[in-house]
C-alpha cells in the first residue's frame, strides 16, 4: 500500500511541477523532487524518476537531446560529492546545492546552445539561473514537509 501511495505522490508532484514550469519558463521545477528522491536513497525510485524527469524535460525543451540527461546527471554528481559533508535533509545543504545547480544550469545551457549554434540571451540565462537557485529550496521545502513521513526514508541515526 505504501508503494502505491508513493507512486501517487510522485505523479501528483510531477503534475504540479509541470504546472510551475509552465508558469515560470526556463526553470526546472522537477529538480527539487529529484533531490528529495536522492535523499530518500531508494535506487529504483531514483532511476524511474531520472528517466521520467529526463523525458519530460527533453520533450518540453527546445535544445537537442542530452541537456536534461547532463542536468540530472550533474545533480547526482553534486549531491554525491557534497552529501558527506552535510546533513542531507538540512535546508542549508539544499540551499548550497541549489546554488551549485543554478550555476550549473546556466553553464550547461550556454554550452549546449553554443554546441548547437543557438543564439543565447545572456541576461535571460542569468535570470533563469538565479530563479532556479531560488526556486529549488522553496519547492524542496514544500515537498519535504508535504510528503508523508511514513513514505520518506528514516532519519539518519547519530
Amino acid at each position: 500500500m505504501k508503494s502505491l501511495y508513493r507512486v501517487f505522490w510522485w505523479i501528483m508532484y510531477t503534475a504540479g511541477a509541470v504546472v510551475v514550469q509552465q508558469a515560470v519558463p526556463g526553470v526546472d521545477a522537477l529538480m527539487p523532487g529529484f533531490l528529495l528522491a536522492l535523499q530518500e536513497k531508494r535506487p529504483r525510485q531514483i532511476l524511474v524518476l531520472f528517466i521520467a524527469f529526463t523525458l519530460i524535460q527533453e520533450g518540453a525543451g527546445s535544445l537537442n537531446f542530452g541537456t536534461a540527461v547532463l542536468g540530472y546527471g550533474g545533480a547526482v554528481l553534486f549531491f554525491r560529492m557534497s552529501h558527506g559533508f552535510f546533513v542531507e535533509d538540512n535546508i542549508v545543504f539544499v540551499v548550497m546545492l541549489s546554488a551549485c545547480l543554478g550555476l550549473y544550469h546556466g553553464l550547461l545551457t550556454w554550452l549546449m546552445c553554443a554546441v548547437q549554434t543557438v543564439p543565447v540571451d545572456f541576461e535571460q540565462l542569468v535570470r533563469e539561473s538565479v530563479i532556479q537557485t531560488l526556486i529549488i529550496p522553496l519547492i524542496w521545502g514544500l515537498a519535504y514537509f508535504v510528503r508523508p513521513k511514513s513514505t520518506a526514508a528514516a532519519a539518519p541515526r547519530t
